[in-house]
């Protein structure tokens, strides 16, 4: 099977490691909890089925059942630890320490290049910029982006599209875009880092308010009471409005600026009962 570090998920980890046994020597879910300590047979099963969590002896007590040293030990804590932790940034930093342990042992890991993408708002901003600004320097770019952004913040996030080739440069040295779309890759990696992106462009979308002359902006709201049947249909709209607009995009041959998109529908309230029903 392959090594801990090219796994993004403790649970499938474990999964193979136990199917791997099986294979070879008719290994059952019984042996595997009493070689890892456990009374219950099925309980490493209801790990691997997102039913039961690990807890910090149970990660040390799988780990030596499976027979993890050294760096495989260290990144199998970190992998536990990055699957079963629920606020974001906690679990971003439990990511850095698992990418950190990765490079020192020459490991890429399985979603980066799609967490370095989503991770800042100004990397989908340049792979749509650059092309369109020829021979333009780092500071030209970045002056050209109407919210502030540094020098060096433009040089590592054209580093991270021509890695992620979905920016290269031509034989006369301009960026053109890759024909590589980007994609979701380790969904949960990805996620984390989708989250934050959703959450700068929000708070760029509240910057332009102030920043962004009315002309160049188109910024309104409703606030509506719907059932979830209308909710439904309404997120279907949604979802049609955006390949309308994607259509139109394509159509277009004469971009001259950079736009940003946002299409937010969420609830502002808990389910309310209806009248006469149960409080």
């Amino acid at each position: 099977m392959k090594p801990v570090m090219e796994y993004n998920s403790y649970r499938l980890y474990v999964r193979d490691y136990y199917a791997e046994r099986k294979d070879r020597s008719g290994f059952t879910w019984r042996d595997f909890a009493k070689a890892a300590g456990y009374s219950s047979p099925v309980f490493l099963k209801l790990v691997c089925d997102g039913k039961s969590n690990l807890s910090d002896v149970g990660v040390e007590r799988v780990a030596s059942a499976m027979g993890l040293v050294g760096v495989d030990l260290q990144y199998f804590r970190l992998l536990v630890a990055f699957d079963q932790e629920k606020e974001s940034e906690a679990k971003k930093k439990v990511y850095a320490e698992m990418r950190k342990l990765a490079r020192e042992n020459s490991v890429a890991l399985v979603g980066e290049d799609q967490y370095d993408y989503y991770d800042n708002w100004i990397n989908p901003v340049l792979r749509e910029v650059a092309p369109m600004l020829p021979g333009a320097t780092p500071a030209k770019i970045a002056d050209k982006i109407l919210f502030d952004v540094d020098t060096s913040r433009v040089k590592k996030s054209l580093g991270i599209l021509q890695k992620t080739e979905l920016l290269q440069k031509n034989a006369e040295g301009n960026y053109v875009q890759g024909n590589k779309a980007i994609s979701t890759g380790c969904l949960e990696t990805a996620s984390l880092a989708i989250r934050d992106m959703h959450r700068q462009m929000g708070e760029l979308a509240v910057q332009s308010l102030d920043e962004v002359p009315v002309n160049l902006r188109d910024i309104s709201g409703m606030t509506i009471g719907i059932s979830e049947e209308a909710f439904q249909k309404i997120s279907k709209e949604i979802a049609d409005f955006r390949r309308r607009v994607s259509a139109i995009v394509m159509e277009d041959s004469s971009e001259n600026r950079v736009y940003r998109l946002n299409v937010q529908l969420f609830p502002l309230t808990k389910e309310l009962a209806k009248e006469g029903g149960n409080a």
